[in-house]
């Protein structure tokens, strides 16, 4: 007895079909190494977003940050804001300027008597922070003024830090390009 091939062809078709009935489902899984993994992955992008700069400066209103090709990290530090019209500290309003100068009834032989009672309350605070840690407290101030300051000004803010201590300073730009 012989088959034609179109019967011969359905035939193993049928064994065929027959053979993946009675084979067993694979379950799909994915392992839990696979899971970890992906977890681990996740967990180290987030980290290195959040944590890459450990500083935040929100400009004030109407401040105009001045712009350079400095390409540095600014370290954590004390934050003073100086823009063309106030002097700013810990978000409170410590002296009025005009045109980039300060107010002279507030500077005293360059010192600028509201910010200095203010930063001496943080500086004490601060030193009991890192004495508890068992550091040492290196004083470091972060200016963010405008550009339109006079020079006069930055020398007094930094006159006022420098009594309380403050040896360090970084200067907020906007980089360029």
């Amino acid at each position: 007895m012989s088959m034609t091939p179109d019967e011969l062809f359905k035939i193993k078709k049928e064994v065929k079909k027959a053979k993946r009935r009675l084979k067993k489902d694979e379950e799909a899984s994915l392992g839990m190494t696979s899971l970890m993994d992906i977890v681990s992955i996740i967990v180290v992008y987030l980290l290195k977003s959040y944590a890459s700069d450990p500083v935040l400066i929100t400009p004030v209103a109407e401040q105009k940050i001045p712009m350079s090709k400095m390409d540095m990290p600014i370290k954590e530090g004390v934050a003073i804001y100086v823009s063309s019209r106030e002097l700013i500290f810990n978000e409170e309003q410590l002296a009025t300027l005009t045109e980039g100068e300060l107010d002279p009834n507030v500077v005293q032989g360059h010192v600028i008597r509201p910010l200095f009672e203010k930063l001496e309350e943080e500086t004490e605070k601060s030193k009991q922070v890192f004495e508890g840690r068992g550091e040492e407290w290196v004083g470091h101030i972060i200016l963010i003024g405008d550009e339109a300051l006079k020079f006069s000004t930055i020398v007094d803010v930094m006159y006022t830090a420098g009594r309380l201590e403050y040896s360090e300073y970084s200067f907020c730009i906007i980089q360029k390009g």
